[in-house]
């Protein structure tokens, strides 16, 4: 028997109490089932004559309504599930809006895109005054908009300038912040919540207040003041708002310019008319690639944070207490930051007191712009740090339960300090390699517990990048794996369980990436055109900036060890012309581009004839980003078929969250899907007659296109 999600009761005072609880999952959420117990709700509420007013509240602490159910959404296959589904989202809200007694909503939590369109079809919302109050409209985070009417209630309710903001960026308000703009009435205390919004409706009854919608009216006009009402000033915010959206999504997300025009459409024509432009514009945007790209990529988020490490759940991770990070470097001071904050008591060790005191003051300095921006209090900063020791002995690493090395990236150094901490960490202690491009079993030779040793490839900066690469070598234990991955939860990590060989999976890809960059480069693109090309694609920044922010001594290094690995692919010849010429990128204020005081300016001209062999072939931009993308399609092809990455989910994640391939492309897996696994395999096969065997097709695509294989689709 399915279990109600919904419970209706009426009490004395004829107040009915409308209250979400789902028995089954952590949080409440829109699916057909709980629309369908709604509107029976609303018709029970419509037939009782004596009921005086409705509050709509949750039964689970911390939670209002957090949103559709995203598996509600990936269900919908084709077209017409989409417009079909369009269809049939409007009426339950409309329906609550009209009811002819007052209502309110008893925002305990989170309230989140649907969450938040039932509330807005209330007369009234109270917030509890409590740190998990989040309320907001993130859709387009997904790809697409508010479908309930939330492009037209929340302008109506709190202004088109605030709407705007709120609603083309996913942005999501404490209960005071909503107060402040009005998007809810009254902040309660959270002691006794319901009963004090009960309270508030009773008063609202006992003082005849009105409870018609201002909007439903033929002559309402949108705007709470002089200005947003002004049909001049009207045209200027809605041209900045679109200004905006393309600056930041650079016009590859239709979603947040669609809630534009539905916000204006209801602006210039009234709220029916917005309403149909809401109904029109959600059925059309559920059916984009982009946003069945980034519900996936929503899903596949879920299931990372749900990584166990092991197929055998009966292999526990061992309780880890205490951390231990060998180098205060950039990675070392940032891996112990992570650490501390989520509570670890952490020993950072360095060769020298100036060494630890540098890395102490970079992690502070991280606490410290929390603390200016309110995020944190200073007590709090100053007890997160307690749990850091530093020494530049190795006795104190006796009782650590994971060691975390992040020295420079050389085999033998790294050799040297594993041989060094074994003599005095514990047996049980998990060793964890820092690297990002030499194999973990080739580290592991020298160990003498190489059943505990793993790789932990952190990205740069630790505190702002989520993905975390683990890898395991030829003898690393399943609960080395498991104690690691629920280390990586711990910490907050997305953590992705990838095979060893030399450079793993993303190193890989984003050395193919700058690989092919320098290459154009050589054939004659310019590198205005080779990072634009790839900034058109989506990527965040374009390779040849990318060198320049890593360091160019760092990416020859990497791609000498690639060529080593994989002669056929990779070079690094291309990458020493800069190195030669002393040119390391930001670091030293010398790189492709020109650096004062710390600041990027336009190219560098003078580089262009460091390249002597360097051709001047007529590359076009799209001949440019071809070239990029497939190369590194055709990595990703090479580190499937070797069974480098395991599962189709870790091949998007590592990329979108490692290396910035665009989300709303949905990761490399969802790209070959879209194009089609045969034009693929064609497109590689007229790189490579042009441009040589490097683009030989990975044998993994061959065998997926005889298999006329799909990923997602």
């Amino acid at each position: 028997m399915t279990k109600k999600l919904i419970e209706y009761t009426v009490d004395q005072e004829g107040i009915g109490h409308l209250v979400f609880d789902n028995p089954v999952e952590k949080v409440n959420s829109l699916s057909s089932q709980f629309i369908e117990e709604f509107l029976t709700v609303l018709n029970q509420v419509e037939g009782d004559s004596l009921i005086r007013g409705l509050i709509l509240e949750s039964a689970k602490p911390g939670v209002f309504i957090a949103g559709a159910d995203i598996k509600w959404l990936k269900d919908l296959k084709t077209r017409e599930d989409c417009y079909n589904f369009a269809r049939s989202a409007h009426p339950p809200f409309n329906r609550l809006e009209e009811l002819k007694i007052p209502t309110l909503a008893a925002i305990n939590g989170i309230c989140l895109g649907g969450g938040l369109e039932i509330a807005l079809a209330c007369k009234w919302r109270v917030a509890a005054d409590h740190k998990s109050v989040q309320m907001g409209l993130p859709e387009v985070k997904l790809g697409v908009i508010p479908g309930g009417g939330g492009t037209q209630r929340l302008p109506a309710l709190i202004g088109l300038q605030s709407a705007l903001q709120l609603s083309t960026t996913g942005k999501s308000l404490k209960g005071s912040e909503a107060q402040s703009i009005g998007l809810v009435d009254a902040v309660l205390p959270a002691d006794n919540f319901n009963q004090a919004a009960k309270q508030f409706l009773l008063d609202k009854i006992n003082s005849n207040e009105d409870i018609s919608r201002p909007w439903l009216s033929d002559d309402f006009q949108y705007g709470i003041n002089d200005n947003e009402k002004n049909p001049e000033f009207r045209t200027k915010m809605f041209t900045m708002a679109r200004d905006m959206v393309l600056k930041q999504t650079k016009g590859h997300m239709p979603a947040p310019m669609m809630v534009i025009d539905s916000v204006e459409k209801g602006t210039m024509e009234g709220f029916k008319a917005g309403l149909k432009a809401e109904n029109d514009a959600f059925a059309e945007v559920l059916c984009s690639p982009e946003a069945r790209s980034m519900i996936d990529l929503f899903l596949m988020q879920n299931a990372i944070k749900k990584v166990y490490g092991s197929e055998d759940r009966s292999i526990k991770p061992a309780e880890i207490k205490k951390v231990g990070v060998l180098g205060a470097g950039l990675m070392g001071s940032g891996i112990a930051h992570s650490a501390i904050a989520s509570g670890y008591n952490v020993v950072l060790k360095d060769v020298s007191e100036e060494a630890l005191d540098k890395g102490t003051n970079s992690i502070r300095g991280i606490f410290a712009r929390d603390v200016e921006r309110g995020r944190m209090s200073e007590e709090k900063m100053n007890k997160i740090m307690s749990l850091l020791e530093t020494t530049t002995e190795y006795d104190a690493f006796k009782d650590v339960d994971i060691v975390i090395e992040a020295v420079f990236e050389n085999l033998q150094l790294k050799h040297n300090v594993i041989t060094e901490v074994e003599q005095y960490i514990p047996y049980h202690c998990v060793f964890a390699s820092n690297t990002s491009s030499l194999a973990i079993t080739e580290l592991a030779k020298v160990s003498n517990r190489p059943e505990n040793f793993i790789g932990l490839h952190y990205f740069s900066p630790v505190n702002r990048m989520p993905l975390l690469e683990m890898i395991r070598g030829e003898r690393t234990l399943d609960q080395t794996v498991v104690t690691s991955v629920a280390f990586a939860h711990a910490t907050r990590k997305l953590p992705i369980v990838v095979n060893d060989c030399y450079g793993f999976y993303t190193t890989r890809i984003v050395a193919a990436y700058i690989r092919e960059a320098l290459q154009c480069l050589n054939d004659g693109a310019t590198v205005v055109d080779i990072d634009g090309a790839m900034e058109d694609f989506g990527m965040p920044v374009g390779p040849i900036t990318l060198l320049d922010e890593v360091g160019h001594n760092v990416g020859a290094h990497v791609l000498s060890i690639m060529k080593d690995a994989y002669p056929e692919r990779f070079a690094e010849d291309l990458t020493r012309v800069t190195v030669d010429d002393d040119r390391l990128g930001r670091k030293n204020q010398k790189g492709f581009y020109v650096y004062e005081k710390g600041k990027k300016g336009g190219v560098d001209e003078s580089t262009y004839a460091l390249f002597s062999t360097r051709k001047s072939l007529d590359l076009m931009r799209d001949d440019v980003q071809e070239r990029i993308i497939m190369a590194l399609i055709n990595e990703v092809g090479f580190c499937m078929g070797e069974n480098i990455v395991t599962n189709y989910n870790d091949a998007e994640i590592g990329l979108i969250f490692g290396i910035g391939f665009p989300p709303f492309r949905g990761g490399p897996l969802h790209y070959v899907d879209y194009r089609g696994i045969d034009t693929i395999v064609t497109t590689l096969g007229n790189l490579e007659k042009q441009w040589g065997v490097r683009f030989k097709s990975a044998p993994y695509w061959i065998a997926a296109m005889n298999e006329k294989k799909s990923f997602f689709r």
